[in-house]
């Protein structure tokens, strides 16, 4: 049982890591200017801490954005992904099942361009998760506000770093974005997000309460402007 509760808290962990770059140096702040941005988060870490302690490692996941500029200092930004955990066998009393986790995240925000080097973002975060029949799904939503700040190093190199947090969430981001073309760029980033007050419940266990978790991970991002 205590492998379901880990697996749970990993499945919590991913969706609340997949949305960690939310102004990279890709956002044309312009009427009609698009940009995509398509990766994943790698070498995620997961610790989960309340009715249930756990420390766990993520796998795979895939995200995209995409960024609309309204004018010359407003943007409005769509965030979706969808990932799994490995397949598990898992020993639930006298029998062993095998299933995976599945998390959906979605994040709409706003941004604002203070100046050239900040942005202002506020947005509305929900995930829905799951993990076959042994966990209830649970869900989280939250309004988040915050700020990203960029510095151009040179012509191919603009180091950014983000600050975001809301009721029960909270995110801290730096990485690097490379311009390999006049509208791609390739951004990396380490961040680390805390989510308090998760629901936990897994009825075969009886078990029903509240999670605090701790997200750290690199993401890997493809930017392009269409």
């Amino acid at each position: 049982m205590r492998k379901l509760i880990a697996l749970f808290t990993l499945t919590t962990g991913l969706f609340m890591t997949t949305s960690i770059v939310y102004a990279s140096p890709v956002t044309e702040f312009e009427k009609g200017a698009i940009s995509v941005e398509i990766g994943s988060t790698l070498d995620s870490k997961v610790s989960g801490r309340g009715k249930v302690s756990a420390d766990v490692v993520g796998d795979f996941g895939f995200k995209a954005t995409a960024t609309a500029g309204v004018n010359d200092r407003f943007a409005v930004q769509f965030k979706h992904g969808m990932f799994k955990s490995e397949r598990t066998t898992i020993p639930v009393g006298p029998i062993s099942m095998t299933s995976y986790a599945k998390a959906e995240p979605s994040d709409l925000n706003f941004l604002y361009k203070v100046n050239p080097n900040l942005t202002f973002i506020t947005g509305y975060e929900y995930t829905k998760i799951s993990y076959g029949d042994f966990v209830s799904s649970a869900s989280k939503s939250a309004l988040h506000f915050g700020f990203t700040g960029t510095h151009k190093l040179n012509d191919n190199y603009t180091l950014f770093a983000t600050l975001l947090g809301g009721k029960d969430v909270s995110l801290k981001e730096i990485g690097v974005s490379y311009k390999m073309s006049k509208s791609t760029t390739f951004n990396v980033s380490y961040a680390e997000r805390k989510v308090k007050d998760v629901d936990l419940k897994v009825p075969g266990a009886h078990i029903t309460g509240k999670e605090n978790y701790t997200m750290k991970g690199i993401s890997c991002l493809f930017a392009f402007k269409l």
